[in-house]
């Protein structure tokens, strides 16, 4: 994931890059830097395919930076043992690439003002490749955010808002191992190394993670006939099954999310099939998908 030093004096934070941003005090630049010497559109910065690139915009005469020299004032941003390109204004104000990978999808807390990466992520969003679902989505790739797309989120102390930063997505050059899709998949859940292992005709994938347990509650609900949960079903099911009791209602939300994530990284089509929603009375309400014909739960 490109990621970039900003330093202010003797401030230093690291900041996700998107794939197209600016650095400057202006309310359009993702990295936004207060000193009052910085212009507004000072840098902008690029994921050109194979690297990042940047070019001063403004306070040209007073920017100074290193990289290879591309086309329209472009030049080349790399990470080396000793240091990255640097590209300072005066001796307060200076950037430098920490990491130069490719964009990833993050979020952007509107309020506080900083990102939202990593674990943090799977609390507000689904990740599914190099795009972002909320939450409410349940898997829906048609609900996918667009770059720059805002929403709005629970928090406990109260609603947050939140944008999303969506690289281009790339075309998948591998085709998926198993597809939801045909249907026809068993599963064998082996809870003691939280382990779900899908079977679809002689195709095997296996995936592993707390997330697992959502398979357990939703088969377990589904033979005795109530499969459609709430989310508040869905709690009191995770905390019977031995989730905490201190999990946040959320908490089965967040799982469903994962598992899908997880399947999604192992090259399993359509993993917005293994969860269905409706709307009923006010409710969202959620059940084991159609696809899954079959749960073993294994010790």
């Amino acid at each position: 994931m490109g990621l970039l030093l900003v330093a202010e004096g003797d401030s230093r934070r690291i900041v996700p890059l998107a794939t197209t941003c600016l650095a400057g005090r202006g309310t359009a630049s993702l990295v936004r830097i207060e000193h009052p010497a910085c212009p507004s559109h000072w840098i902008e910065l690029r994921w050109h395919g194979g690297g990042w690139a940047w070019r001063a915009l403004n306070a040209v005469d007073r920017t100074r930076g290193s990289g290879s020299f591309l086309v329209s004032g472009w030049r080349t941003m790399e990470v080396n043992a000793d240091r990255g390109t640097r590209i300072s204004l005066g001796s307060q104000v200076w950037l430098e690439l920490v990491d130069s990978g490719p964009p990833e999808p993050f979020a952007w807390d509107m309020l506080a003002d900083a990102p939202i990466t990593d674990e943090t992520l799977e609390t507000v969003a689904e990740r599914r490749g190099d795009a972002l679902l909320p939450l409410s989505a349940e898997g829906d790739a048609k609900a996918a955010l667009r770059d720059g797309q805002c929403w709005m989120v629970p928090g406990p102390e109260g609603p947050r808002m939140l944008r999303a930063h969506v690289p281009v997505s790339m075309v998948a050059t591998l085709s998926a191992r198993l597809d939801l899709a045909l249907g026809g998949v068993s599963v064998a859940v082996h809870m003691e190394s939280e382990t779900a292992v899908f079977e679809q005709g002689d195709v095997k994938v296996s995936v592993r993670g707390v997330c697992v347990r959502t398979l357990n509650l939703y088969a377990r609900e589904r033979t005795r006939g109530m499969p459609w949960l709430t989310a508040a079903d869905a709690w009191a099911a995770w905390t019977d099954l031995g989730g905490a009791e201190s999990s946040p209602k959320e908490v089965v939300a967040w799982e469903r999310a994962r598992l899908r994530q997880l399947l999604d990284r192992a090259r399993v089509g359509s993993v917005d099939a293994l969860f269905l929603t409706r709307k009923e009375s006010g409710y969202v309400r959620v059940r084991l998908g159609d696809a899954i014909t079959h749960v073993d739960i294994l010790p």
